[in-house]
């Protein structure tokens, strides 16, 4: 607590006035007031250790020892002959007769009793309806069933036959016949005429006329006017757009000779003459300029930081930082490059 600073309170070891002013006070009021309360601290700490201690032994001896003596050797014990003494009651008093009376008693009796009613029930139901289903029902259903057929067929499918093979065929026969013969009177003959003698003929003159009224001044017209007339136009216009090319490529040729004549040629030589012999030192300059600005910047950071870490150490005695590089534990006059 009082290690350190010590050495440095009277000898010097850069702390400001103001800590050095508060240090002692602040140091006789710890004394005077921490150091009684952690006497008495250490002191209920170590009487609740003792206390602890011996209340520990306390109720080991005077509680587990005699719980564990007593259920290890008296209600264990004690216990298990409770425990064997139930199940042997349980076992001999109800669960062996409950088997013996299921074995000798109920089952006996019980499969008695199924064979008497399977018995019963084979002879008072089973054997009866056989009987009446074997002699009576069945003999009944097929002379009904054959009678029911008989009377179907006589009075319902032998007229429903007749009727349609000597009634309903010839009447849809002569139907049909009569039907052709409508249609191919009133539909098919007249348009079969109305195609042959009206519309072919028709047709025919008016395919004349279109073709020697309209196709055959179209074609002469295509040929012999149309199609020479865009030929000389499709020359004419291959032929311009080669004078056309020549002379586009003679103007941008010249177009080219005076650009570079009259500004590229002098716009290199001010480059070359004037500009380079001027950018260069300015170029340098402005380099020189940055690294300095650095430099001054970075002399600036370390003078602010320097100022910081002296008034800190001024105001709270606190000791000054090392910085980086090890320049702050250095001497005075050694050069650190």
């Amino acid at each position: 607590m009082w290690e350190r600073g010590d050495a440095g309170e009277y000898g010097g070891n850069g702390d400001g006035c103001l800590t050095v002013a508060v240090r002692m006070p602040a140091r006789i009021v710890a004394l005077v007031v921490v150091l009684p309360l952690r006497i008495a601290w250490d002191a209920l700490m170590a009487a609740g250790r003792a206390l602890g201690r011996a209340g520990g032994w306390l109720a080991r001896v005077l509680v587990v020892v005699p719980a564990v003596a007593l259920w290890r050797y008296a209600l264990a014990p004690v216990g298990r002959a409770l425990v064997w003494l139930a199940h042997g009651l349980v076992r001999y008093v109800v669960v062996v007769p409950a088997v013996a009376l299921w074995w000798y008693v109920l089952a006996p009796v019980g499969r008695a009793v199924g064979v008497a009613v399977g018995w019963a029930v084979s002879v008072l139901v089973v054997l009866p309806a056989v009987a009446l289903w074997r002699y009576v029902l069945v003999p009944l259903g097929r002379a009904s069933g054959a009678g029911a057929l008989w009377v179907l067929r006589a009075l319902l499918v032998a007229p429903l036959a007749a009727l349609y093979r000597h009634v309903l065929v010839p009447v849809a026969a002569g139907a049909a016949w009569l039907a052709r013969r409508a249609v191919r009177a009133l539909v098919v003959l007249p348009a079969v005429a109305l195609w042959r003698y009206v519309l072919v003929p028709v047709a025919l003159g008016v395919a004349w006329l279109v073709r020697w009224v309209v196709v055959a001044p179209l074609l002469l017209l295509w040929r012999r006017v149309l199609v020479p007339v865009a030929r000389e136009v499709r020359d004419a216009v291959l032929v311009a757009w080669r004078v056309a090319g020549y002379a586009s490529r003679a103007v941008g040729r010249a177009l080219k000779w005076l650009v570079t004549v009259v500004l590229v040629v002098p716009a290199a030589w001010v480059w070359r003459a004037l500009v380079l012999p001027v950018w260069r030192p300015v170029r340098r300059a402005a380099a020189e300029a940055r690294r300095a600005a650095r430099d001054a910047l970075a002399a600036v950071r370390e003078t602010v930081r320097e100022v910081r870490a002296d008034l800190r150490t001024a105001l709270t005695g606190a000791p000054r930082p090392v910085e980086r590089g090890g320049r702050r534990g250095e001497p005075e006059g050694r050069n650190p490059q």
